[in-house]
């Protein structure tokens, strides 16, 4: 379900690339992302790729290259283990087909330009499609990443025909060069954490999330593994007003009533759950997005969890006791039942 790009030639060193995927296979990882067709690389390309292919076989982890058919023809890919190739420019129908019927690799297809006609032209030219997947592009330059409607397009055309899909979130520790904005699928995504970017993707129905940049961090990694499809993590900010009764509300695990309002995400858990006086607090003007715990004033309501998603006015009945707002992505997609926690930023 979750994956990382290495990239030869580039910013990071055969080494340093080497200690990533070592690191990430420590931290579960089981799916790498090798472009080979990068404009920028330096003359250590072929040597580190080759060098790259052996340590992904030695760590035994699923492996897609992206290839083009340049490379293609320079790389003896037989010499090593691979579970996708994803075939990128010079390729035609008549070959994509023909590569598709091997029973060694999938091919991956480009999920962000095919159409359904490329598609049933492919199949029409003896492409088999239950060895087919796809993954959509990433977009280094800031303003051209995709929207989440184009990519829903893209997808319902996809999963028609049975074909998994793949997309990409950015890291902010090391972005990759030349341009160096990350590298996300989707433009909304290119300022988030990976983390807070790939719940979104499998929120749309995207079943494995790479990160696209040079590297992500340690706690990047760490935060991207926790990344669960039956628990939606909601990084927050907390209140310095905050009291502990409130803190450790905020550390349960939390359901979604199945009838919360209109505007609003509503624990199920939070009230039942409170064991001390929540005493009045930080009543300031609720803004989107806020996280309030209602006070002793609000009498039986005394302990009731929300997030907002439009502005009300303050209340001296409810506390302010966090701001959600860089969470926007996945407040707006938690449905009725669904269940959430909260990543306290610094903790």
């Amino acid at each position: 379900m979750l994956g990382i790009s290495v990239y030869a030639g580039l910013d990071l060193s055969l080494e340093e690339n080497i200690k990533y995927l070592e690191e990430a296979k420590q931290l579960g990882i089981e799916n790498v992302f090798l472009s080979l067709h990068i404009p920028e690389v330096n003359n250590n390309f072929l040597t580190e790729v080759k060098e790259l292919l052996l340590t992904i076989n030695r760590l035994n982890l699923n492996l897609t290259a992206d290839i083009s058919k340049k490379y293609f023809e320079k790389i003896n890919l037989n010499k090593f283990n691979f579970d996708a190739l994803r075939l990128d420019f010079g390729f035609n129908t008549q070959e994509i087909a023909e590569l598709s019927q091997n029973k060694d690799y999938k091919i991956n297809l480009n999920a962000s330009t095919l159409t359904e006609s490329d598609l049933k032209s492919i199949i029409f030219h003896g492409g088999n499609s239950d060895n087919f997947e796809a993954s959509h592009n990433y977009y280094p330059r800031e303003e051209t990443g995709l929207s989440e409607e184009l990519l829903l397009k893209k997808n319902n055309v996809l999963k028609k025909y049975g074909i998994e899909v793949a997309a990409f979130v950015p890291a902010k520790y090391k972005k990759r060069p030349p341009i160096k904005a990350g590298l996300p699928t989707l433009e909304k995504h290119r300022f988030l954490t990976p983390q807070t970017a790939a719940q979104d993707l499998l929120k749309l129905g995207i079943d494995k999330v790479y990160i696209g940049d040079s590297r992500a961090s340690t706690d990047e990694l760490k935060d991207f593994t926790a990344v669960n499809k039956d628990i939606t993590i909601i990084p927050i900010e907390i209140f310095d007003s905050i009291s502990q009764e409130e803190k450790r509300l905020l550390n349960l695990v939390h359901k979604n009533r199945q009838d919360p309002g209109e505007y609003i995400i509503r624990s199920e858990t939070a009230r039942k759950n409170k064991k001390n006086k929540i005493i009045p607090n930080n009543n300031i003007k609720r803004f989107k997005y806020a996280l309030t715990i209602d006070n002793c004033n609000y009498q039986r309501y005394e302990g009731d969890l929300q997030i907002l998603k439009k502005e009300y006015p303050a209340d001296k009945r409810i506390n302010v006791v966090a701001d959600a707002g860089d969470s926007a992505v996945l407040i707006e997609k938690v449905k009725e039942g669904d269940k959430f926690k909260f990543k306290i930023k610094g903790e």
